[in-house]
Order: C-alpha cells, then structure tokens, then sequence
C-alpha cells in the first residue's frame, strides 16, 4: 500500500471548518484571479472584493489577515514577500505581500467548480439515442486494424486516433447514462409531480428514455459480437502498439510501460463488463436496461396518481358549483336551508353507508345516479344506560344494478376467451388476422408487444408474458409495414409475428397452474 494514502489531507481543511463561510471565498477568489493570470493577489484586492457582500460588512482587515495566516498554515496559500524598495512601514507590511495558490487548492477548487456545474446543470440530451452507435462505429475503426507486430508512425498515429475515440465514446457512454439516472431516480422526480406540466414531462421522459433504450438494444447485439470476436492476442497487439506511440510522445514525467499497459487494459475491460456479463455480476447494460423500466414505471404510476389527485379536486368544484346554483335558485332562505339538508344530512350524522356502488363509470357526479332510500332506527334506552351508535337498514341491491353485474361478468369472460384462444395457438402473425378487430385484443397485443420490447435476447428476437402467464417470443417477419384492420380505426405498425413457447389450456390459466 502506498503510505501517502494514510495522511491527513491538511489542504482539504477549509471546507469543513467553523469559519469555511470565510475561507472558501477568500479561496475562490484566488482561483478566479488565478484563471485570468494574475497569480499574486494583494490583500486589499482581497479585502476590497469580500466587502461588496453583505455578509462581509463587518469584516476587518485584521479578520482576514489572521484568515490568511491560517490558510499559509495549512498549504492552501502561498506568502510572497517583496521588501525590495520599500520607503514607508505601512508599504512594507500590507503594498510590498502578496499571496498566490497552491497547486493543491488550484486542483480542489477546479473540481469543487466541475461539481457545482455537473449537479446543477440540466440534463437534456445526456442520454442521446446515438451513443451506442457511435461507440459501435468506433470498434469497428478499431477492429479494422491489422495484427503487425510494428507498425509504421502513420498508422500508430491512426491507431491511437481510433482508440481515443473509442475511449472517448465508452466514457461518454458510462457517464452520462450512469449520470441522468441517478438524477431522475431522486427525489427530484418526485418535486416534478406538483407542477401542472407534470404530465407533459411524463410523456417527454418515457419517450426519450424509450428511444435509448431501443437503440441500446439495437446496437448492442452487434457490440458484444465485436467484442467477443477481438481475440486477447490481438488486443495485447494493440496495446503494445499504443505503449510504443505513448513513449514517443513528450512528457515530463516518467511513465512506465506497465503503467501505461495497464491504463489501455482497464479501458477495454471497462467495456467488456459494460456489455457482458460475467460469473458473479450482470453487465452495466442489463443493469441500465432494469433501471430504466423502473424509472418509467415510477414515473407512470406518478402520472396517474397526479391525474386522479386532479379529477378528484375538478369533480368536487364541479359539484359545489352545481350546489351553489340550485340554493341560488331556490329563491329564499327555508328553501336553501332545506336543499342543504337533503344533500349533506341531518346535523351530526358522522357516518353514512350505501349498499351498492352506483355505476362502474368514474367521470360522474352524484348528480347522475338516483338516491337510496333508507330505513333509520332509533333506539332509546332509558337514562341510566349508555346510548348505542345508529342502526342503518341498508335497502337491497335493484334489480338493474344485479343486470349490470350480470352484464359485466358476461363480458370480462367473452374478452377472456378470446385472449385464450390467442394464445393457445402455437404461433400468431399479425398481418394474418382477421379484419374488424376488436378494441380490447388491440390493446392487448400491443400490450404485449411494448412489454416484449424491453426484454430482448438478441439477434432481434424479444421475450414477454402475457398477464396470463403465457410466455411468447416476439421477431419481425419482414420489414414491411402492415394494417390491423380494428373495428374503431386502423393501426398501422412492424410485421411482427409471436411465437408462444408455453401454452396453457384454459383450465390451467384460468385456475393459474403451470
């Protein structure tokens, strides 16, 4: 172990002390006074600065002088003292010092400024959908090159070329997937909720996560069969060659050829373990690929918890206003008093309980459903007992109610046998089914089909499950775009077919055996 690792970073001191208020402007001014070339600050350019804010407006010249003192203390600034042609005692002490960074501080404050910057920013086009394309047309490049043990200083020059781009396109990659992810998945995400453009940046998000991950998808087939066609000798080759290029370029420092070695090898495995998986640990792909469907689920469910939180608050304006319109009309106040009661009770009753639910729409008000009548009983015990709640007699179920029931059942087991009979079939192309389609197999295959879409298992092939547990395989018979003829519409898409691996009789799906 390197023993510089166990010391205590002095230099880190100021950002976490009892006068960091002070210190780390002081400090960030140097820095800016640094980056325009001018290297050796006076205090009273210092002290000047500090006292245009006003939580420097008690701030001395002997404050800072001791907030100086300690920062040369502890390496972040550096004391230059010039006694040369000094005539007064005050141009000695205060005109004729100066203090500069060190090279410490410089590197703290420029990462401290990268940090500010990458949290802050806003995140638009981090994830774009060409990533992956690029970072494949950079393998290609590379894996263009022949195996030469040496190579002449123009192809070193186009091979180095190629790996930088590689590089380069790889950390792109990493970072910026790994970065708009960990922004999105915060609490963030949550705070978008209670905006009224909430739903509009729902549909933005999953769109736009939808469209990397499509082209991740896509392209990824095609990266792992590079990958895993480049042999070890070839990509030993490689590196020996950059090394040789890297030794031929000047430097201060001296590096050695296993340091350098070592640095193209943890690139490449860098991108090994992006695309495949090993022994112990699934890829970073696969990983990104789980982390999105959870952020488009999270985001989805937020979207309709905001869209029922708004129906809710829009149904009960709408029915105050309604409330509001009948007392008006009612012309007097006996009868005001008497519509409020008929709509919210007698005063007191704390519970109220109907026996069935009115109608399995949502969108309508208790304007649109006729009342309950119910029998009250009161009971009275004499004085000295303790008084019991009220006992409701709740009327029966109407017979049009029990025919809606009856009517609704009916129809959730017509849909259910025809889901059945879809998927007990071996195989099904889309393009041979029959014209008229109804609405709810529509919207069931498409269901399947964007489940399936998520889940690929390469060369084009997709897997998914049907929410009756029937698995399928999902594959492009051709690249033509077919019609499904639906009884409300056309819908236009891919020719895709299925191919179910599992079929289930409907005794074993409906009871849920396997």
């Amino acid at each position: 172990m390197d023993l510089s690792l166990m010391r205590a970073i002095k230099e880190a001191s100021y950002l976490s002390t009892q006068k960091t208020h002070r210190y780390r402007p002081i400090l960030r001014y140097m820095y800016e006074q640094h980056r325009i070339f001018n290297n050796e600050v006076l205090p009273i350019e210092i002290f000047t600065y500090l006292k245009q804010f006003s939580e420097f407006g008690d701030y001395t010249l002997e404050e800072q002088d001791a907030d100086l003192s300690v920062l040369v203390e502890n390496n972040n600034l550096v004391l230059n003292q010039d006694n040369t042609d000094a005539v007064t005692l005050e141009d000695l002490i205060r005109n004729r010092k100066t203090y500069s960074l060190t090279e410490y501080t410089i590197e703290f404050e420029k990462m401290l400024i990268f940090m500010e910057k990458k949290l802050y920013r806003i995140r638009g086009g981090s994830l774009d959908k060409k990533l992956t394309e690029h970072l494949y047309n950079a393998l290609v490049k590379l894996n263009g090159f022949s195996m030469q043990t040496e190579l002449d200083s123009s192809s070193l020059v186009q091979l180095y070329e190629a790996w930088e781009e590689l590089f380069e396109r790889f950390t792109k990659l990493d970072n910026d997937a790994s970065d708009y992810l960990n922004h999105i998945s915060g609490d963030k995400l949550d705070s978008k909720m209670e905006t009224d453009a909430f739903i509009v940046f729902k549909n933005q998000f999953c769109s736009y996560l939808t469209d990397f991950m499509v082209e991740l998808n896509r392209n990824s087939p095609a990266i792992i069969n590079i990958i895993t066609h480049i042999s070890e000798k070839k990509i030993q080759n490689i590196v020996m060659q950059l090394v040789r290029h890297k030794k031929n370029m000047p430097t201060t420092t001296v590096v050695s050829d296993k340091e350098y070695s070592d640095t193209f090898f943890d690139v490449w495995t860098g991108i090994r373990n992006w695309f495949l998986a090993s022994d112990t640990k699934s890829s970073k792909a696969f990983q990104l690929e789980v982390r999105t469907r959870d952020a488009i689920s999270k985001m989805s469910k937020l979207a309709h918890f905001y869209a029922e939180r708004q129906f809710l608050k829009k149904s009960r304006v709408t029915e105050f206003l309604r409330l509001a319109d009948m007392i008006h009309e009612s012309g007097n106040l006996k009868e005001a008093h008497q519509v409020f009661s008929y709509l919210f009770g007698f005063e007191g009753i704390q519970h109220f309980k109907v026996a069935r639910k009115p109608s399995e729409k949502n969108d309508g008000t208790v304007w649109d459903f006729d009342p309950d009548e119910l029998d009250v009983t009161y009971r009275i015990r004499p004085p000295s007992e303790r008084t019991i709640k009220q006992n409701l007699k709740v009327s029966k179920v109407s017979q049009e109610a029990l025919e809606q029931q009856r009517l609704l059942a009916e129809r959730l087991t017509y849909e259910e046998s025809v889901l059945i009979a879809i998927v007990e079939q071996p195989y099904l192309i889309l393009k041979d089914l029959e014209t008229r389609v109804e609405p709810f197999v529509r919207k069931a295959l498409l269901v399947w089909i964007s489940s399936a879409l998520l889940n690929p298992v390469g060369y084009g092939i997709y897997e998914g499950t049907t929410e009756l547990g029937v698995k399928f395989k999902l594959h492009k018979v051709s690249n033509d775009i077919i019609e499904l003829h639906c009884l409300d519409g056309i819908l236009f898409l891919p020719d895709f077919q299925m191919t179910f691996t599992e079929v289930k009789t409907r005794e074993k799906v409906v009871s849920g055996d396997s």
